[in-house]
């Protein structure tokens, strides 16, 4: 009779043993089905054994899902160290990191042999790949590619990749967004063929499961994907690329909330693979552990093919009325390409057709009767961005009944519209979270990009991130101070990085390229650093902020968040919270800061309310220590407790 240690993904970190029945084959690393509790669970092999429970009668596997191992101790290992950093369990982070497919599907594009004219770097790209190259074999395997936009840093990514792949290893390349994802799998497709898949939660859970098993047996070398594709297991793997490594997408919101970054670190630490990361903009974070010795910092200072930095120009609106919202210099630029048979990007990074409407008497905004805060009017109604409640469009207020509902300020689907006034007869595209839900519309934005069948590219802060367009020579940012006064220690990094993201998009090719950023407040400090293209005096600034408030990189910071249905029960469950913290510190002499307890910034979200405290600690063991130790007080069966480490954002 046998035995199976099996993890769960529930927030136990321990193993629970089962008997194999008679006939079932079950191997260490293979998924299985279990009755745990009364509910029909996917539980994870760690051993199988001989051992009988003396203190139980274990019940029968139910399944077995995998006919073979999935997985190995390497997977294993991984996750008990993402349990211990991010404070979940082994069989959460299992959880997270393995496909839930059944039966793997292989119906996936078909790339042909690569073909054409290979990898060609200029002197500054060889020059970093040879000091890669030659750092790795020397024991040196963490690298930062500090590379301005257009400078080529997917060339030197493709070439170690060729290189790490002709030694017979494997290559993850991570991705922040699934639209990027597209544009880059074409670019590696002819250079790798069918050595490469792709890994993203666009496919279907059999397609992810197929993805993850030509991986696992080698048949394919490189795997592009976003955040959950760090996960995936190879025979040897020798390099993990992180693209764009400053970008939020690589942050998890659900336990356990892992940083791709970090879990990458990890692996390549034990697996003795390369680590190499790029950025227009690094995190405030990295740069400074480049500069710290934590990483070896490279740069590329020149764009590829000898294009130039386009001009950047800083103009004050006159007011944020949709009639205002396309200045005359903007409006100018825009026609002089369209007449020269160029194209130009959009951003306004807020979706929609108006992000408020507001009654004319009360002047109370339509609000989600889920969250706290105002819904969006869509072309087909209202709209929650956060639980995705909708509503039609009310024709009187749900406060005082008044028929004057006014819409105040725009979103991307009302600009459409007003680049129809603008520009008569110009063909536009818009790309956000909306639009891009629409199978194939990525892909056929690129194809239409490409043969010059859009004029205008619109969208929200998608239109900032990987895409390598040619023939945009103008880039225009509508309402640049969005998302500056979030109550967030990050907001300004963010709106840096994204407003230099999207401004690298123009003149990539020999004509040169020129960028409008318009804002009501022109005096802020941030858009001279941007005007200049100064992304270091931005990040010595925002160090010294930092460092003045103990803020990351200068403290670990962690966020513990507790919801509920019950407003008064949710206070009352972090206020016995923040005791408990207080009380762990105290008795264990840690040196632990507590923020709050308050409430979120969107104090209630999908009927939830929500209030925290932030901790931060110089000495990431303590901070553990008082979280471990205080999260017992938690004992409200009603009440929620998120715990996480390094948080990206803390509305």
């Amino acid at each position: 009779m046998s035995f199976a240690d099996v993890y769960v993904g529930i927030p136990l970190d321990e193993c629970f043993t089962y008997r194999v029945p008679e006939g079932m084959h079950v191997s260490p690393g293979m998924r299985v089905r279990v009755d745990f509790s009364g509910r029909a669970m996917t539980a994870f092999v760690r051993r199988v054994h001989g051992e009988t429970p003396a203190d139980f009668d274990p019940k029968d596997l139910v399944e077995a899902v995998d006919p073979a191992p999935i997985f190995d101790t390497r997977l294993l290992d991984l996750c008990g160290r993402i349990s211990s950093d991010y404070l979940s369990s082994v069989g959460e982070a299992l959880s997270m990191a393995l496909p839930s497919g059944l039966k793997p599907s292989f119906r996936f594009k078909t790339l042909p042999d690569p073909s054409g004219p290979g990898i060609i770097l200029n002197e500054e790209q060889s020059a970093v790949y040879g000091a890669i190259m030659r750092g790795v074999s020397g024991g040196d395997p963490y690298h930062l590619i500090f590379g301005i936009t257009g400078s080529g840093k997917t060339e030197v990514y493709m070439e170690l990749a060729r290189s790490v792949i002709a030694a017979g290893k494997s290559v993850i390349y991570l991705v922040p967004e699934i639209s990027i994802s597209s544009q880059i799998f074409e670019r590696l497709g002819r250079v790798f063929g069918s050595q490469l898949l792709v890994y993203h939660s666009h496919l279907t859970p059999n397609q992810r499961l197929g993805s993850w098993m030509r991986f696992y047996s080698g048949e394919a070398k490189i795997a592009v994907g976003t955040r959950s594709a760090v996960f995936l297991q190879c025979p040897d793997l020798g390099l993990v690329i992180i693209d764009e490594e400053n970008d939020g997408s690589y942050k998890e919101h659900s336990t356990p909330r892992y940083n791709a970054r970090r879990v990458a670190v990890y692996r390549c630490r034990d697996e003795g693979a390369a680590l190499v990361m790029g950025s227009a903009t690094p995190s405030i974070e990295t740069l400074h552990s480049a500069e710290s010795g934590v990483f070896r910092l490279h740069r590329l200072t020149g764009r590829y093919g000898g294009a130039r930095l386009p001009e950047i120009e800083v103009v004050k609106m006159k007011s944020s009325r949709p009639s205002d919202l396309i200045t005359p210099t903007l409006k100018l630029a825009t026609k002089k390409a369209m007449e020269n048979g160029k194209q130009a990007i959009y951003l306004l990074n807020r979706r929609g057709f108006s992000p408020l409407v507001l009654c004319g008497d009360c002047r109370e905004a339509v609000s989600c009767p889920n969250c706290s805060i105002s819904m969006n009017l869509h072309r087909d109604g209202m709209l929650c961005h956060y639980c995705g409640l909708r509503r039609p469009f009310p024709r009187v207020c749900d406060k005082c009944g008044s028929r004057e509902m006014h819409r105040i300020g725009t979103g991307t689907q009302r600009m459409e519209d007003l680049l129809d006034m603008n520009f008569p007869g110009v063909r536009s595209f818009r790309l956000d979270q909306d639009s891009s839900r629409k199978k194939g519309s990525v892909p056929d934005l690129i194809e239409k990009m490409k043969e010059g069948e859009i004029d205008i590219l619109l969208g929200t802060q998608m239109v900032a991130k990987g895409f390598d367009f040619g023939n945009v020579t103008v880039v225009g940012v509508i309402m640049a101070d969005i998302g500056l006064k979030m109550p967030d220690f990050r907001s300004s990094e963010r709106v840096f990085a994204l407003l230099m993201q999207v401004a690298g998009r123009s003149g990539r090719r020999e004509s040169p390229g020129r960028v409008i950023i318009q804002t009501m407040n022109d005096d802020q400090e941030i858009f001279r650093f941007i005007r200049d293209h100064d992304y270091y005096g931005f990040y010595r600034h925002e160090l010294e902020l930092r460092r003045a408030m103990e803020y990351p990189p200068f403290v670990r910071m962690a966020r513990l968040l507790v919801r509920g249905r019950d407003d008064a029960r949710v206070s009352e469950g972090i206020s016995r919270l923040a005791e408990a913290v207080r009380e762990a510190a105290g008795t264990s002499g840690a040196d632990v800061k507590m923020l709050g307890p308050s409430s979120a910034p969107f104090t209630k979200i999908g009927g939830n309310y929500r209030h925290h405290i932030i901790l931060k600690s110089k000495n990431t063991d303590d901070l553990k220590s008082v979280i471990t130790r205080s999260r017992g007080s938690m004992t409200f069966r009603d009440l929620y407790l998120e715990i996480d480490m390094d948080p990206y954002e803390i509305m």
